[in-house]
């Protein structure tokens, strides 16, 4: 009786681990949303060390040292993302983040932009695209990403905070003769 009363405790265990090590990436989650970025990366560390190769935990740890500006550390994970998984838009948007900090913007532009060719549908990685061609200067690619990302979810405006920003571009074409950004912006946002 007592070894297979080991036996479901032996078959449980992976179980009780998962969800540890679910409990504690939820936590880690919502520590980062919280803008506890310290204990988000301290519970992320472990999971790491748990599941080296855990693809979401590490782009949590990109996203955490991206945010405490620690540039090098939030590409070093965005990049061991990008070797367990060649295919996560995230990961190179992540690293387009980094590279647009840094002022880097033709590396920051082509990452955003693979991102998309592997993810079509990634709002965030038009946002990004966006904010750094309007950095580069390229407001009309910046305003065609705004409407593509529109597009893609023309219920939920997926610009929540980013009104104000195309507003702004929107008279900025206006001021210099380029109406066909404008016609399209307006078409999308309904002005």
């Amino acid at each position: 009786m007592a070894s297979s009363v080991g036996n479901v405790a032996d078959s449980t265990e992976p179980t009780k681990r998962m969800l540890s090590f679910q409990g504690l990436a939820e936590l880690a989650h919502r520590e980062y949303q919280a803008g506890d970025f310290e204990a988000a990366e301290r519970h992320c560390m472990q999971l790491w060390r748990q599941e080296p190769d855990n693809t979401g935990v590490l782009l949590l740890l990109s996203s955490i040292h991206f945010q405490c500006r620690r540039l090098d550390r939030s590409a070093h994970f965005s990049t061991l993302a990008i070797k367990q998984n060649p295919l996560l838009a995230e990961a190179y948007s992540n690293l387009g983040n980094v590279y647009k900090e840094r002022g880097q913007l033709q590396e920051a532009i082509e990452h955003y932009r693979h991102a998309l060719r592997l993810k079509p549908d990634f709002i965030d990685g038009y946002i990004n695209l966006a904010a750094a061609l309007v950095a580069a200067g390229d407001m009309e690619g910046a305003v065609q990403a705004y409407v593509s990302a529109l597009q893609y979810n023309p219920h939920k405006n997926p610009c929540f905070g980013l009104q104000r920003t195309l507003g702004k571009h929107f008279l900025h074409f206006a001021g210099h003769g380029s109406i066909f950004p404008c016609k399209k912006l307006s078409r999308c946002l309904k002005w």
